[in-house]
């Protein structure tokens, strides 16, 4: 399967290979369960399209854990003509430079060829959120359609994963190859992998799924994505444990489960990077399980280029650490094997064993 060295990175190379906007993920879902049958496991789809892997524990009494991530990317939807130029209209959040520069830009078809257009300025009012795009030859075309900036599939720069949809492919492509990981090994829980639509345009897919209550609601929900980075979140420092969002704090009962596999990792000879921050971008698909009652937590890796949008107010490829990429990976294994243990944590242990040397010290000099 694996034509990169590292078979997770041949994974998101994969995934990267189709472009994806919010309700426009067919091809990137297709490329993905196409995967999980070459690592022989087995999924299902809900209504909406969302895809859930199980991969059965040990221990039928122990709590499951579920890792999360999302298939899609910002971008726009062509529904209508205005003379000779398409009229788009953004799903989710696009850089600002894409209504006011000529930014490249591929129309994609349903057949999966692109197109080469360019954003020819705002169409309507600023509320509309909507872009005339100029086809670069004239093509009939079926509407809707989605479209996407012209932008690099996947490059491997050094230690720099630079890819037009970091978030979210690189969650989906680090809960594949964990899968991949765990299912030669035993655990206690089942563990999930579960791949949801329409992210960005209001965690869609995941507040549908969790609402139906399609994973059992003792599971332990881990958010798996690209976020931008933050005093504290850097790249390079390794994958990010996400005590909360722009919307809410997280369940400490779930971040368990990874600062146990943190501790775990981290006896290592190399060592284990990674950092803990409240990751206040932008709300994640955590927040969205959190809502109906599953105790939820996050793991992200730290985003250059957060949407496309560069520092310099160009548009360009998202970049994440190829280090943080394979510490997430690492984690989400460990945290699967740490579940029954998350209890066990230092400070835990810390908190619950008091001194009797200080109780007595305590009461002795009770008023």
């Amino acid at each position: 399967m694996s034509r990169l060295n590292e078979p997770a990175l041949d994974i998101l190379s994969r995934l990267g290979a189709h472009p994806a906007v919010s309700f426009y993920e067919q091809a990137v879902a297709s490329t993905l369960t196409t995967i999980l049958g070459e690592l022989g496991l087995g999924f299902q789809t809900d209504g909406y399209s969302n895809v859930v892997v199980r991969i059965p524990g040990q221990v039928s009494t122990e709590a499951p854990i579920a890792f999360v991530a999302h298939l899609d990317h910002p971008g726009f939807e062509a529904f209508s003509t205005h003379g000779d130029y398409l009229v788009a209209k953004a799903l989710g959040g696009v850089p600002a430079a894409s209504f006011s520069t000529p930014v490249p830009l591929q129309v994609i078809l349903a057949d999966g060829r692109r197109l080469r257009a360019t954003a020819a300025g705002r169409h309507g009012p600023e509320s509309d959120r909507q872009v005339l795009v100029q086809l670069e030859a004239p093509d009939p075309l079926e509407l809707p359609c989605p479209v996407v900036f012209d932008l690099e599939d996947f490059r491997l720069d050094g230690h720099l994963i630079h890819m037009r949809a970091l978030d979210d492919l690189a969650g989906c492509a680090a809960v594949l190859a964990a899968l991949a990981s765990l299912s030669h090994q035993p655990f206690p829980g089942d563990v999930y992998g579960v791949f949801t639509r329409a992210e960005e345009v209001g965690l869609v897919g995941a507040r549908l799924l969790a609402e139906a209550g399609t994973l059992p609601r003792d599971t332990l929900v881990v958010s798996v994505e690209s976020s931008r980075t933050l005093p504290g979140a850097d790249i390079g420092a390794g994958p990010v444990i996400r005590v909360g969002d722009a919307s809410s704090t997280f369940s400490a009962d779930a971040e368990a489960a990874l600062l146990r596999a943190r501790e775990t990792l981290d006896r290592g000879p190399q060592g284990f990077k990674a950092q803990r921050q409240l990751m206040s971008g932008g709300t994640c698909e955590a927040s969205a399980f959190a809502l109906y009652g599953y105790r939820s937590t996050g793991i992200a890796f730290p985003l250059g280029n957060y949407h496309n949008a560069a520092p310099d107010g160009t548009v360009q490829a998202e970049y994440i650490h190829l280090d943080d990429f394979k510490g997430g990976i690492a984690l989400m294994v460990e945290a699967a094997h740490r579940v029954q243990d998350r209890e066990n944590t230092a400070a835990r242990r810390w908190l619950r064993e008091i001194p009797e040397e200080w109780r007595e010290r305590l009461r002795s000099s009770a008023g």
